[in-house]
């Protein structure tokens, strides 16, 4: 693969970054609604473009050993040594493409973060109402934990039969 097929390939990648990192800013939203609907559709969401930036990884990988080895570096050279290779010689541009990639990809871990945070809150705030819920359903000072009556031995009982 040439230099400039593999920036077009950078290109179709950071694309894909883009509109995942508008999926996670709507994910933030939707939980922020609490649009559970909302949710599903972009956690769909979320997985195509996984799986299409996992594909296209792939292939991004051996363009860059091949890339590595046309000039003269070890074909386990990363992408970034390559482009650190090319700014010394003048050409930048690869350099710049990834600097984009890396920002964005720091975006995207943000957002992710946030929502993540988000979701946990939530996910805690639902446990605290249900275990509060449950204490109250499950009162044990005159029934039992499976709800038959418990005796009382420790002295009389005061019954109000108008209840």
């Amino acid at each position: 693969m040439k230099l400039n097929e593999l920036l077009d390939t950078l290109a179709v990648q950071s694309d894909l970054l883009d509109q995942l990192l508008t999926v996670f800013e709507r994910e933030t939203v939707e939980m922020g609604e609490v649009n559970v609907g909302g949710m599903a559709d972009i956690n769909q969401a979320k997985e195509a473009l996984i799986s299409r930036i996992a594909e296209l990884s792939q292939s991004m990988q051996q363009a860059v050993s091949e890339l590595a080895v046309s000039y003269g570096l070890a074909s386990a050279t990363s992408l970034k040594g390559i482009a650190e290779h090319l700014a010394k010689k003048g050409d930048s541009g690869l350099l710049l493409k990834l600097q984009q990639l890396s920002g964005t990809s720091d975006k995207i871990k943000q957002v992710a973060a946030l929502n993540m945070e988000i979701a946990e809150r939530f996910s805690s705030t639902i446990t605290t109402s249900l275990t509060l819920i449950t204490r109250l359903i499950n009162q044990s000072n005159v029934y039992g934990a499976s709800g038959g009556y418990q005796r009382n031995n420790a002295g009389a009982v005061m019954i109000n039969r108008e209840a």
